[in-house]
C-alpha cells in the first residue's frame, strides 16, 4: 500500500470503526483489495477492502455496512464507482474455503483458484487478531502446493494458449474473419502470461494486473515482459503469431531445461497442427492422473493386436473393454 491509502485506512475508515462499532474489533479480520493494496492505483482506480466477521457476528452488524457506504461516499478519494468496503460473513472468507480449511487444518488445493490465492498471498492484512487471515496466507504459500498440481496447472495453460489461443487464432486469420481472431488473441495473451507463472511456482492476479505482476517474477521469465509490450502494439498478424512463437519457445526451453513437465513431448508439439499437439496434451493429462498408464496402454495395445484388430482400435479397445 502507498501512504495515500495507508493515511486513508488509518485515518478515516478505522477511527470510524472504533468509535461507532469498536466491539466488533476482536473478531474482525481486514484486507484491503485491488490497486489500492498492490500500491500501483491511479486516477482511474477505485478502492475496496473486506471485514470478515463470524456469522452471528455478523447478522448483528448490518448497520456497519450502512455507516461505511456513508463514509466512503463522503471521503473517498478514489473513484466512486466500484469503491466499497464489505462487510461479509467469514463463512465467506477466501472464496467460501477460509473457514474450512481453518477448522479442518489442512488444504484441499484442487479447489483453490489462482487468482484468491495471489490475494491472499499479496493483498495487506490491515487488521486480524485472531490471525485467520495470517494463518491461511501461512497455510496456502506457494512452496506447500503440491508439485502435482503445479504441472497439472501449466499443462492446462499450454493447452489454452495452444488449442483455444494460437490455433484458433490462425483458422480466423486464414478465413480472414479478423475480428473473429481477437477472441482468441485475447486467450492466447493471457494463457502465455499465466504460463510464466506457472513456471515460476507463483499465483497470478486478476487478469487487469497481470502484466504489472509479470514484471516481479524472477528475471529469466520477466526478461520477456519486453515480447508482450511489442506485442500489445503491434497491429499485422504475422507479426503477432511471431512474438507469440517467440515466447512460448522461450518457455519451452526454460521447462525442458528445469524438467518441470516431463509428462509432455515438446518435441511434438506443433502449434498449427491440431491433431498433433491435441494428443500430446492427451498423453500428458493421462500420465500425469496415472503414472501407470503407457503399461495399461501397452496392455491394451497387445490385446487388440492379439484380437486381430488395427493398432488404431487400441482406444476402442480400452473404452468399451472389447474381449
Amino acid at each position: 500500500m502507498n501512504k495515500k491509502s495507508i493515511e486513508y485506512f488509518d485515518n478515516i475508515i478505522m477511527p470510524l470503526i472504533r468509535s461507532r462499532h469498536s466491539d466488533i474489533l476482536p473478531e474482525a479480520s481486514m484486507m484491503i483489495l485491488g490497486s489500492v493494496a498492490l500500491g500501483i492505483d491511479d486516477e482511474l482506480s477505485d478502492v475496496e477492502a473486506v471485514i470478515y466477521l463470524p456469522d452471528e457476528i455478523w447478522k448483528k452488524n448490518g448497520l456497519l455496512q450502512i455507516d461505511l457506504d456513508k463514509c466512503l461516499a463522503e471521503t473517498n478519494l478514489w473513484q466512486q464507482g466500484g469503491s466499497i468496503i464489505c462487510v461479509h460473513p467469514l463463512s465467506w472468507m477466501f472464496s467460501g474455503k477460509g473457514e474450512k480449511i481453518l477448522s479442518e487444518g489442512n488444504v484441499s488445493w484442487e479447489d483453490l483458484e489462482f487468482e484468491s490465492l495471489f490475494e491472499i498471498q499479496n493483498n495487506p492484512v490491515y487488521h486480524d487478531p485472531q490471525d485467520r487471515l495470517g494463518r491461511l496466507r501461512r497455510m496456502t504459500v506457494p512452496e506447500k502446493m503440491p508439485e502435482i498440481l503445479w504441472k497439472k496447472a501449466l499443462l492446462s495453460k499450454l493447452n489454452n494458449f495452444v488449442g483455444d489461443g494460437i490455433h484458433e487464432m490462425r483458422k480466423c486469420v486464414d478465413r480472414r474473419h479478423f475480428l473473429d481472431a481477437y477472441i482468441p488473441l485475447g486467450d492466447a495473451v493471457k494463457a502465455l502470461l499465466d504460463i510464466g507463472f506457472m513456471i515460476c511456482h507463483q499465483y497470478y492476479p486478476y487478469r487487469k494486473h497481470l502484466r504489472w505482476a509479470f514484471g516481479k517474477l524472477p528475471s529469466q521469465i520477466s526478461v520477456l515482459s519486453s515480447h508482450f509490450d511489442l506485442l500489445s502494439v503491434t497491429t499485422d498478424w504475422q507479426g503477432r503469431f511471431s512474438l507469440m512463437e517467440t515466447i512460448f519457445n522461450e518457455y519451452r526451453e526454460y521447462i525442458i531445461s528445469k524438467s518441470l513437465l516431463p509428462e509432455l513431448d515438446f518435441n511434438r508439439i506443433d502449434l498449427y497442427d491440431m491433431p498433433l499437439h491435441d494428443n500430446e496434451f492427451y498423453i500428458a493429462r493421462n500420465i500425469l492422473n496415472n503414472p501407470n498408464w503407457r503399461a495399461e496402454q501397452d496392455a491394451i495395445m497387445e490385446k487388440t493386436l492379439k484380437l486381430g484388430f488395427e493398432p488404431e482400435a487400441s482406444r476402442w479397445v480400452g473404452w468399451w473393454e472389447i474381449e
